[in-house]
């Protein structure tokens, strides 16, 4: 065998090897779509989650990440109407959502889903919003049911 058919053979295999690992990396059939309570998704959602409000999440667009929740001041005021709870976790694959809280949209860097301040989905593939959580608020400490 000559060296440039080897070359091309041994090329070829390994881009079709390639294609083939990408193609199943974005395949719908291993995709299951997470729950609201975050079971099989890459970042599960607790149980509880508390945050202090006299220390954290004091200004406008503040927010905390942790526990695979995302946690944002929206407005003034410490009522649950002033802060919005999702899961971190994408509807379209379960990969980690960020939160930018400069422009506050959410961004999926694992296959380019976007969502709006407010979760709803604004950039497919994921077709529906981030999975909102319900706030309660006991004095200065916010906490998240799921």
């Amino acid at each position: 065998m000559k060296r440039e058919e080897f070359l091309h053979t041994l090329t070829g295999g390994l881009a079709a090897t390639c294609v083939a690992c990408l193609a199943s990396a974005c395949s719908k059939e291993d995709m299951a779509a997470p729950s609201p309570n975050g079971s099989g998704s890459s970042t599960p959602i607790s149980s509880a989650f508390s945050v202090k409000l006299d220390t954290e999440l004091k200004s406008i667009n503040d927010f905390v990440a942790r526990s695979g929740i995302i946690v944002i001041r929206q407005a003034s005021g410490n009522t649950g109407a002033s802060f919005l709870a999702v899961s971190s976790s994408c509807p379209h694959a379960g990969a980690t959502v960020e939160f930018n809280n400069s422009n506050t949209t959410f961004f999926c860097a694992a296959h380019g889903s976007a969502f709006a301040a407010d979760g709803s989905v604004t950039q497919g593939p994921a077709t529906r919003g981030l999975t909102k959580l319900t706030v309660e608020i006991t004095g200065t400490t916010l906490t998240i049911k799921s």
